[in-house]
């Protein structure tokens, strides 16, 4: 007899699920947050979407259905994520019990700055003797005077160890804020989070607060991991005092803002940190260019909301995921320039009109 699949859906709600799951859930409109618990999540990134029944992780990319999570947190097939959750009773609704205040802003010590900009400058250095990666960003349009601009680099898996001991740098924060995993069965900590993995980093004042990892392949199910560390508006230091900021969603599309001569900020996701709009309160003019699709539109939607009249929302082509795929097509650059003025004569119109 076959599963009724939807049936089954319907009967374990995603959040209770998750939250049975022991992912502490805290409300946030029709939505539910929470630690993803694919990564190392040090806040929390992990979106519960009860009314689409979906949850999606603005950290590492994993998200689907209430089967996707059971599959990905039990390690099972399809068939057999169904078969266990029709064995099981409904869990309890998500209560108060099950939720937990967001974490408090994280400030980074002298000392974890010297540990990232050291880590920074050692990937950077390693970047410009790793062919396969400097090909990579070619083909991403990332010309190389951004990327020493922009420090951007690549790990080796296996110098970052050394270079912080002979630094006298610790090793043990190093990995709390997620530069390694722990080797917990030889009690060492040498496997190195970004081990084959574009480096991009977020700078301040000449330091580096935080970085991504992007893997080579675009095959991967999870492209890119984050530091343990709040997520920052990647690029807001370039950016300061600005009139007038692009908002984008990832790195890359980020990178390729900046090749064009634009004052841009990633804010990698399309749910930003409270203090990430914060910073945009002086800046006179916003423009949004989010992914184009579901989670990016609304996104995109929500921030013009959040940022009244100084913003306007630039609509990709159709067929153009984001800024970074925009890049590639032949005449990409010039297409942008022109929706960007139109989406701001937009707005200048709105506004002589009122």
């Amino acid at each position: 007899m076959p599963v009724d699949v939807e049936r089954i859906k319907q009967a374990h709600p995603i959040a209770d699920v998750i939250a049975a799951h022991g992912v502490a859930l805290r409300p946030t409109g029709r939505r539910f947050m929470g630690r993803c618990p694919f990564h190392r999540d040090d806040r929390p990134s992990l979106v519960v979407y009860p009314d689409t029944r979906s949850y999606y992780c603005f950290g590492c990319g994993a998200g689907g259905d209430v089967i996707d999570f059971v599959r990905r947190t039990r390690d099972l097939g399809f068939a057999q994520a169904v078969a266990y959750l029709g064995d099981q009773s409904p869990p309890p609704p998500v209560g108060p019990a099950r939720r937990q205040e967001p974490p408090q802003h994280v400030r980074l010590s002298v000392d974890d700055r010297l540990i990232l900009t050291a880590a920074c400058e050692l990937y950077h250095e390693a970047l410009f003797q790793t062919p396969e990666a400097l090909r990579y960003l070619e083909e991403r349009r990332i010309p190389p005077w951004l990327a020493r601009r922009a420090r951007v680099g690549y790990s080796d898996g296996r110098s970052l160890l050394a270079y912080l001991k002979r630094r006298r740098l610790s090793v043990r924060r190093a990995v709390e804020m997620g530069l390694f995993y722990p080797d917990r069965r030889h009690g060492r900590d040498e496997r190195e989070a970004m081990r084959g993995r574009i480096v991009i980093p977020d700078l301040r004042a000449g330091y580096c607060g935080w970085m991504t990892g992007r893997v080579l392949s675009g095959t991967s199910e999870h492209p890119y991991l984050n530091l343990a560390l709040p997520k920052p508006l990647l690029g807001y230091d370039a950016a300061r005092g600005r009139p007038r900021v692009i908002l984008t969603e990832g790195p890359f599309d980020w990178l390729t803002l900046v090749s064009w001569g634009l004052p841009a900020c990633a804010l990698l996701g399309t749910q930003p940190a409270p203090q990430a709009l914060r910073l945009l309160d002086r800046t006179r003019s916003v423009v949004l260019v989010l992914d184009n699709d579901g989670p990016g539109r609304e996104g995109a939607a929500s921030l013009a909301d959040a940022l009244g009249d100084r913003a306007a929302i630039l609509a990709l082509p159709d067929g153009v995921k984001d800024v970074s795929q925009l890049s590639l097509l032949p005449d990409g650059r010039e297409t942008f320039f022109q929706l960007l003025a139109e989406a701001e004569r937009g707005v200048r119109d709105a506004a002589a009109a009122q």
